[in-house]
């Protein structure tokens, strides 16, 4: 009989200690802090693609730059998700996922990028996903990203 085990990050074994800052920064009063490896890794996710290469002082190459593609006639989806699993290899905090899928929808139009996310946990093997909207705009303003909950 065959036993299927996950493995559990030691960060997660301690509910009450905060592992990182959620994004977005918009709470009230102070950070919203994530307490899980889990919601950590979707904000570290995030953080990852909305930078742009040579933003983050002391690392360069941190980022995917996702609004150099804004004005591109034509995205290739496997050039962006080859783009993402690179930045991710060299970020030693996003090492333990895998990009499953990447889906884009462009409007030239209105110069509107919606990409959608997918990744596997290789701790636990969990799919998740994020969704990043680059030049949209609500009733609130500029709407950079949503997140979307398990698949």
């Amino acid at each position: 009989m065959a036993r299927n085990f996950t493995q559990i990050d030691p960060l997660d074994l301690a509910s009450s200690r905060g592992v990182g800052v959620a994004i977005p920064f918009n709470n009230p009063g102070v950070f919203k802090t994530n307490f899980t490896t889990k919601e950590q890794t979707k904000s570290n996710l995030i953080n990852l693609v909305l930078t742009e290469p040579g933003e983050r002082v002391y690392k360069p190459f941190f980022g995917v730059g996702l609004n150099s593609l804004l004005f591109e006639q034509s995205i290739n989806e496997e050039d962006l998700k080859q783009k993402i699993q690179e930045a991710i290899s060299k970020d030693e905090r996003l090492s333990k996922i895998t990009i499953s899928n990447v889906n884009i929808n462009q409007d030239i139009n209105t110069n509107n990028i919606n990409i959608s996310i997918e990744y596997i946990s290789q701790l636990d093997g969990n799919r998740d996903s994020i969704k990043i909207g680059i030049g949209s705009i609500n009733d609130r303003g500029p709407l950079p990203y949503e997140q979307v909950n398990k698949i």
